[in-house]
């Protein structure tokens, strides 16, 4: 399966390239069957699928969802079950190619490599954003900007993880304060431990 290429500017706060830290840490050894298999076993992966697939459970067959970054593909099988059309952006090709392998049916699929910040899609394009484990890769203001995008191109509703506290804290209130006028916080649920939470914004319904 073929993807775009788009160019990935790092943020400033990242460590230097050759370090397996932030987008680069899922490359290699760590893509693919082996990322997979390593997590998929754990109880912080299990109630987060769990979790997340239980806000999306209620989208209508033939919707879109934008999936950023979508890694090696862990929510591809529940879309294509959902009859869910699918976006899958990420910056590194080889998540990207290892999430080529679990794409059923290619017409409903489209992976593009691209930055969270400057997300390759047309205003209010897709239903629903899903954006897990990324927040801790970016710098608070960073954070903010894929959430403004991820609202410009959002008809429905975003999905979110963030921790609370500690040095990777990404709490609700940035994304509340980045909150555009139409746009609203319509779940905090702890994940696999109270500080870390899996956030779901949506569109006021007037506005949709």
């Amino acid at each position: 399966m073929s993807f775009e290429l788009l160019n990935y500017e790092p943020p400033i706060e990242e460590p230097q390239a050759q370090r397996k830290t932030g987008a680069r840490k899922y490359t290699g050894e760590n893509a693919g069957d082996g990322y997979r298999a390593k997590r998929e076993q754990s109880a912080k992966w299990q109630v987060e699928q769990g979790v997340i697939e239980g806000m999306l459970t209620d989208l209508h067959p033939g919707s879109w969802v934008l999936d950023v970054p979508c890694g090696e593909g862990r929510f591809f099988d529940f879309y294509h079950k959902q009859g869910l059309i699918f976006r899958g952006v990420d910056v590194e090709k080889e998540q990207l190619e290892a999430a080529a392998t679990r794409v059923k049916d290619p017409m409903k699929a489209r992976l593009i490599q691209g930055d969270v910040r400057a997300i390759p899609c047309q205003d209010k394009s897709v239903d629903a954003t899903v954006m897990c484990r990324i927040t801790r890769w970016l710098s608070p203001e960073d954070c903010k900007k894929a959430f403004w995008e991820a609202q410009r191109v959002t008809r429905d509703r975003i999905i979110i993880t963030a921790r609370r506290s500690g040095p990777h804290a990404r709490p609700v209130s940035l994304f509340v304060e980045a909150l555009l006028p139409d746009w609203k916080l319509a779940s905090d649920t702890p994940g696999y431990e109270e500080d870390y939470r899996i956030l779901m914004f949506q569109r006021d319904k007037g506005e949709v």
